[in-house]
C-alpha cells in the first residue's frame, strides 16, 4: 500500500466519512485502463470492450496495451484518458443545447491534450477552439496530439492565461482544467504523492484564482465557464465556485445528468475511485451574466495566390472551404469562415498551430506536412502504399522498410486504412518523412 503524507488522511477522513478505509483502500488499487476514441477516424479495435457511461466514445479496456508500439495509436484513432476526466461531455454537450454554433471555445490550460481532443469530437465544424499551453514542452506534446487527431477548425496558442484580458468578452465557452495538488492521481504518479503538502494545495488555489479571473475578463456575457481539476480538496474544488460566484456575480449551473457513484457536491461534482472506475476528479459549470461582449470589426482579405490554391485543390477535401495562410514559409489552411476569428487571434496571441499546417514552400518544392496528412480533410485519392504491422512500426521508429510497387515522388503511409505520415520514394531510396521527434525510441518488451 502506498505510504501517503499524515496531512492528506486527516483531510480524506473528514471529506469521506464512513467511506474513508474503501477510499484509501482504492488509492493503492490498479487504475482502470480507458480510451476515448476518435468519431472520425473508426476502427473495429476495442469493439466488445465496455462504455465509459458519460462519454459516448469512451471504453474501458480489459487489460492495459503497449499502446506506444499500436499504429493505430499514432494514427489518431484513440486518445489514451482517464474516464473520470471524460465526464467534460456532459456539460459541454449540456451548454451546445444553448449556445448556438458557431462558437468560440477556449480550453486555457489544455496539455496534454485530452480536453481538447474530446471537444473537437463533441463540436460542430463551424466552431472554433483555441486550445493554449504556456509551458513549452508541454505546448509541443499538445499540438502533437491535436495534429493527430485530424481537425482543422482549432488554433493552438502558447499564452500565459493573462494575456487573454486583450480579448475581453470573446469566448462563449472557456474550459479551466487548472493545474491542482494532483490528489487524483496518487494511484497513477508516485510523485504526485511526494509533492503533495498543505502548502502547496494553498499554492495551487492562490493560482487558480489568479486563471479563473483571466478565464472570466475572456468570457462574453452569457458564456458558460466548465471548471475541473485532479483534486479532492474543498478548497481547490468548491471554494474556487464560490470565488466566482461572490466576486464576479457568476451563476452557478447544475449539470444535469448525474451517474451512479458521482457525488454531487455543493458547487460541483466529485469523482471518488472507490465509487466509480475512474481517477479523482471534480467538475462544476457556470455562467457569466453580464459584461461587455467583444465587438468584431470586418476586415477585407487579402487576395489568394494562383499557388497556394493549386496546392490546396492537391491535397484537400473541399479545399474552397480553406483560405490560404502563409508564414515563415509554412501554408496553413484556416476555414474560410472562421478567418475573421483567425485574424483577431493572430495579432493578440502567440500562434504555434493553427488549422491545418498544409506543408512547406522551399524554393520550387512544396514539402506536405504531416498535419496535413494527418487530416481529416485530406485528399482520398492520394498515393498510398499500405504497411502491415511490423512495416509500420519499422516506419514510426525512423526506419525504411522495404516496399514493393510505390509511386514515385509523395507517398502516403497506411496502417489499416488509417495514415500515418509520408515517405518520398526518389527512386533508388525511400526517405522517411515521419516527424523525427514523434519517432518510437524505445524496444517493444518481449
Amino acid at each position: 500500500m502506498n505510504k501517503f503524507p499524515q496531512q492528506f488522511l486527516d483531510r480524506a477522513k473528514e471529506l469521506t466519512g464512513s467511506e474513508y478505509d474503501k477510499f484509501i483502500n482504492s488509492l493503492s488499487e490498479p487504475s482502470p485502463v480507458s480510451i476515448r476514441m476518435n468519431p472520425c477516424k473508426a476502427i473495429e479495435e476495442f469493439s466488445k470492450e465496455e462504455k465509459v457511461p458519460w462519454s459516448k466514445d469512451g471504453k474501458y479496456l480489459f487489460e492495459r496495451p503497449s499502446f506506444t508500439f499500436d499504429p493505430l495509436f499514432h494514427a489518431g484513432c484513440y486518445y489514451v484518458q482517464d474516464a473520470s476526466s471524460q465526464f467534460l461531455e456532459q456539460p459541454f454537450l449540456q451548454i451546445k443545447k444553448i449556445v448556438k454554433s458557431p462558437c468560440k471555445i477556449l480550453d486555457l490550460c489544455a496539455a496534454p491534450g485530452g480536453k481538447s481532443t474530446h471537444l473537437l469530437s463533441l463540436m460542430n465544424s463551424d466552431d472554433l477552439l483555441v486550445s493554449n499551453e504556456i509551458v513549452p514542452a508541454r505546448n509541443t506534446i499538445l499540438r502533437q496530439n491535436i495534429i493527430k487527431w485530424g481537425c482543422a477548425n482549432v488554433l493552438v496558442t502558447q499564452n500565459e492565461p493573462s494575456v487573454f484580458g486583450r480579448l475581453k468578452g470573446f469566448f462563449d465557452v472557456v474550459v479551466v482544467d487548472a493545474p491542482c495538488s494532483g490528489e487524483g492521481l496518487f494511484r497513477k504518479d508516485a510523485n504526485a504523492i511526494d509533492e503533495w503538502s498543505p502548502e502547496n494545495v494553498n499554492r495551487c488555489s492562490i493560482r487558480q484564482k489568479e486563471i479563473l479571473s483571466d478565464a472570466y475578463e475572456t468570457l462574453a456575457p452569457g458564456g458558460f465557464l466548465i471548471y475541473s481539476t485532479c483534486t479532492f480538496e474543498e478548497e481547490e474544488n468548491d471554494s474556487q465556485i464560490n470565488f466566482l460566484i461572490q466576486k464576479y456575480g457568476m451563476k452557478k449551473i447544475n449539470i444535469e445528468n448525474i451517474y451512479e457513484g458521482v457525488k454531487a457536491n455543493l458547487n460541483g461534482l466529485s469523482f471518488f475511485p472507490h465509487r466509480i472506475r475512474g481517477e479523482g476528479f471534480y467538475i462544476s459549470l457556470l455562467q457569466k451574466e453580464s459584461g461587455e461582449k467583444y465587438r468584431m470589426k470586418n476586415e477585407k482579405m487579402p487576395g489568394i495566390k494562383n499557388n497556394f490554391r493549386t496546392i490546396f485543390d492537391e491535397y484537400l477535401e473541399k479545399s474552397n472551404d480553406f483560405y490560404p495562410v502563409f508564414k515563415e514559409g509554412r501554408l496553413y489552411a484556416i476555414a474560410a469562415g472562421q478567418m475573421q476569428w483567425f485574424k483577431i487571434l493572430s495579432d493578440n496571441l502567440y500562434l504555434r498551430h493553427a488549422g491545418i499546417n498544409v506543408g512547406e514552400i522551399k524554393g520550387e518544392d512544396f514539402i506536405p506536412s504531416e498535419s496535413v496528412a494527418l487530416s481529416i480533410t485530406m485528399k482520398n485519392d492520394f498515393s498510398y502504399i499500405e504497411f502491415n504491422e511490423g512495416q509500420a512500426i519499422e516506419y514510426l521508429k525512423g526506419g525504411t522498410p522495404e516496399i514493393t510497387g510505390a509511386s514515385k515522388g509523395w507517398v502516403l503511409t497506411r496502417f489499416q486504412s488509417h495514415t500515418l505520415g509520408w515517405i518520398k520514394n526518389l527512386g533508388n531510396r525511400i526517405n522517411n518523412y515521419y516527424p523525427k521527434p514523434w519517432r518510437i525510441r524505445s524496444d517493444k518488451a518481449k
